[in-house]
């Protein structure tokens, strides 16, 4: 019996067929995003002012923030006060992501149809989460500054609010799409809704969990140098100090040093996360 003959290559010496092109809608979409963005962010009378020219000129003339970069002052990467300023935004960052981290658990529990125990639950935790994110954190920020002070504990209360805002709402995604067959074996088996939660949901969730969690501590690192200029504490006062009196030569300096060590957070935040997943 002879052999069924290969079905002949799109390309001469090739196995593989020619890529199909891309979908007109993708294709004229991304064109079109193209085109708002240029249309919106142009110099002219419905855009936001963007100009190459006005960039060229304003580089020409005395800039304060390049003289910075050209007299950097690496000597104020110790001083007490910068060292002080780093601790306190690591400080921050980590409280208000252990706490949030707490409380957003169970709330994305209820976000979920898996982990709510009914209708009625579900609906007034997603209302209330979705409450939660609708606030950028530097509102929170200006609104506990202007409650209790300032200083690091309205920062670490801004955070903590942004915390369960992240971590609720990447944890919640998740619940909803894991293996049905734990859950459905609990129920089967006649275990109750939390004894369900407890033995076939946590387990299958914890890991992204735990991984959403360190990306929301990395948010926060980065999220705490903004803080600071609204009287919230940690590094982003002492940004603040510096570019209030032109210090630019402190301030970048600071600035890059706040670049390394988010930096190698990141890194090894990333690496605990693969390991995680």
């Amino acid at each position: 019996m002879s052999a069924v003959p290969a079905a002949p290559s799109s390309r001469p010496g090739s196995a593989r067929p020619d890529k199909p092109p891309p979908p007109p809608f993708v294709l004229w979409g991304s064109l079109g995003l193209v085109g708002l963005t240029l249309v919106l962010g142009w110099d002219w009378e419905y855009g936001i002012g963007f100009s190459l020219r006005d960039i060229y000129d304003n580089l020409g003339r005395y800039n304060p923030v390049l003289e910075g970069v050209r007299n950097l002052d690496w000597s104020t990467l110790a001083s007490p006060t910068v060292l002080a300023g780093f601790a306190e935004t690591f400080q921050m960052a980590a409280i208000a992501t252990i706490l949030g981290g707490i409380v957003a658990l169970p709330l994305a529990l209820l976000n979920s149809v898996t982990g709510a125990p009914n209708t009625f639950v579900y609906v007034a935790v997603k209302n209330f989460n979705s409450f939660i994110r609708a606030i950028p954190d530097l509102i929170y920020a200006v609104f506990f500054v202007a409650a209790i002070g300032r200083g690091a504990l309205p920062g670490v209360l801004a955070l903590f609010f942004l915390s369960i805002a992240v971590i609720a709402k990447l944890t919640s995604d998740i619940v909803d799409g894991i293996d049905q067959g734990p859950v459905e074996s609990a129920r089967a088996s006649g275990a109750s809704h939390t004894q369900m939660v407890k033995t076939a949901v946590l387990p299958q969730i914890l890991p992204g969990y735990t991984s959403f969690a360190l990306y929301t501590f990395e948010i926060n690192l980065r999220g705490s140098a903004v803080l600071g200029f609204v009287g919230a504490g940690g590094i982003g006062e002492v940004f603040n100090n510096y570019y209030q009196r032109g210090w630019y030569d402190r301030l970048v300096a600071v600035v890059i040093g706040f670049f390394v060590v988010v930096f190698i957070v990141d890194r090894i935040s990333i690496a605990v996360r693969k390991r995680l997943l």
